[in-house]
């Protein structure tokens, strides 16, 4: 009998429950039957469960590959933010190059396979990233961008988190016409680009920073060449073009991986050569510190690891996070480096 009385009151309680929201939804209409609008509705082929918001989450992070510090430091962040936020677990995976843009397809898939709440990907290229972006749409999954903040054509993205490439490269070249002036006695002499592999990331850092360089037409770009994202190529193609251009005076590179391989072609070769790359990672920040590379764009992988667990939590509070998320950047030289290294 008491069992009995006890299922009478819980059956009495959901059914009152039930009533009072079913009355709580007609409140919020409103006279005009319209819904009140309280969060966004996240994009099309994306779904969040609100009821879940603020419980334990299963979230992914996908690198172009675990080469380059930057994509070690990253995952770290998020990590850290995961960690304080009580989260279940971060999948963390990449190919073994940069340049495998089907092994990064192929790992996504199989990240998808288990079923994470949210992905953020850095993708190797468009063609990759493309369709990474379809395939967690297609399987429901909300999916975030990392490291760029270009917008792509097709498929649904949450939001883009990083910092503004293309500004990045601007803030490189007006450094680089500053310490050719410092080393000329004017806007005057050679410089080379070392790219990354072809894509977004390579065409708006080094277009950035020959869109400064137009200001200074006595600063000639004698040459441009993909490094790869690697040290040893960086270094390997600044040793020809040492060869080349004896009169080089500087050498950009779209990542500090590659700046740092130019920086140790130069000092072989005993040429006063001046480097600039982009990341700030701690590396090259000592090598800042240490006179080795000129200088470096900080643009902190571990703190846009951290936005981007923040602006995941944001999507599952069920708000509709900015698509474009934008961190800090900052030059960095011999000057100010001790405010950078930890």
């Amino acid at each position: 009998m008491k069992q009995l009385t006890r299922r009478a009151v819980a059956t009495f309680s959901l059914a009152g429950l039930t009533t009072l929201a079913l009355f709580g939804g007609i409140m919020l209409t409103g006279c005009d039957n319209k819904p009140v609008d309280n969060a966004a509705t996240p994009p099309a082929g994306i779904s969040t469960t609100p009821a879940l918001a603020g419980a334990s989450k299963k979230i992914a992070i996908i690198s172009p590959a675990k080469t380059s510090e930057f994509h070690n430091e990253l995952p770290k962040g998020v990590a850290d933010k995961a960690k304080e936020l009580g989260w279940a677990e971060i999948i963390d995976q990449a190919p073994q190059k940069e340049d495998d843009y089907a092994g990064q397809v192929a790992l996504a898939q199989d990240v998808i396979q288990k079923k994470p709440d949210a992905i953020s990907v850095c993708g190797i290229n468009p063609q990759a990233l493309d369709q990474i972006v379809k395939k967690a749409n297609d399987a429901k999954i909300p999916i975030f961008v990392h490291n760029q903040i270009t917008t792509i054509k097709s498929g649904e993205v949450v939001s883009y988190i990083g910092y503004d490439e293309r500004e990045g490269g601007k803030l490189c070249g007006e450094k680089a016409a500053e310490l050719l002036k410092a080393k000329n006695g004017d806007y005057i002499g050679e410089a080379a680009i070392l790219d990354g592999e072809p894509g977004s990331h390579t065409d708006e850092r080094a277009g950035g920073f020959k869109e400064a360089l137009k200001k200074y037409p006595k600063i000639k770009v004698v040459a441009e060449q993909n490094g790869k994202w690697d040290r040893a190529t960086g270094a390997n193609t600044a040793k020809d073009w040492l060869q080349r251009f004896p009169k080089l005076d500087l050498v950009f590179g779209c990542s500090d991986s590659m700046a740092q391989g130019a920086s140790k072609a130069g000092a072989d070769a005993k040429h006063p050569l001046l480097t600039i790359g982009i990341d700030g990672n701690k590396t090259s920040l000592e090598d800042v510190r240490d006179g080795k590379l000129t200088a470096t764009l900080s643009v902190q992988p571990r703190m846009i690891g951290a936005k981007i667990a923040e602006t995941m939590k944001s999507f599952f509070d069920g708000k509709k996070p900015d698509q474009i998320v934008k961190t800090d950047m900052a030059i960095v030289t011999k000057e100010n480096v001790a405010t950078f290294i930890k």
